[in-house]
């Protein structure tokens, strides 16, 4: 037996762009965070972590509160090293400051206490965490991958930094070459 077609009422049409227009204005309500994008230079043979020009002119104030440093080559993700900053004690960061691996300024905490050395092809994520003077700004850290790299021409020498963009091949692998 064929079915016959029902036709919403007025009311049910109501109700349900209701309940869309609803979805819609918490959607954008409830996006209250942001991560930038961080940068990572090398600085005495060691990766040194920033934030780029561009991120600084979006907050001139932003503090430094945390690094947190992960092998993501590993699953599950492993923590490599990371310090907690004094919190009377809170640098403003710029893309002229750098904040060395393994540099623990003093009155931080870090773990371990002696930072590991990185090895050479894995992909590390690093997670800067911030505190803006600027409430309006949803952005709460900055992230970036790299790499550490020994030279072809010359493996026993310097390592040479290489960041891992997203989409890449190091980026889904988690290893670099």
């Amino acid at each position: 037996m064929p079915s016959s077609p029902t036709r919403p009422t007025p009311r049910t049409c109501l109700d349900a762009t209701l309940a869309l227009a609803l979805c819609a204005a918490l959607g954008t309500a409830c996006a209250t965070s942001r991560v930038g994008d961080a940068e990572v230079r090398l600085q005495e043979g060691q990766p040194c972590f920033t934030i780029s020009a561009k991120e600084a002119a979006r907050g001139p104030t932003i503090r430094l509160q945390a690094v947190m440093v992960s092998d993501v080559s590993v699953s599950p993700v492993a923590e490599v090293w990371s310090v907690l900053l004094d919190a009377q004690r809170l640098e403003t960061m710029s893309s002229a400051s750098c904040f060395a691996y393994g540099q623990a300024p003093d009155g931080a905490s870090a773990r371990p206490a002696t930072a590991p050395m990185l090895q050479p092809g894995r992909v590390y994520q690093v997670y800067l965490n911030i505190r803006s003077s600027d409430r309006s700004d949803p952005t709460r850290g900055y992230m970036a991958k790299f790499c550490l790299a020994a030279d072809p021409a010359d493996p026993s020498g310097p390592r040479r930094l290489m960041p891992v963009l997203y989409g890449t091949r190091a980026w889904d692998e988690g290893f670099c070459r």
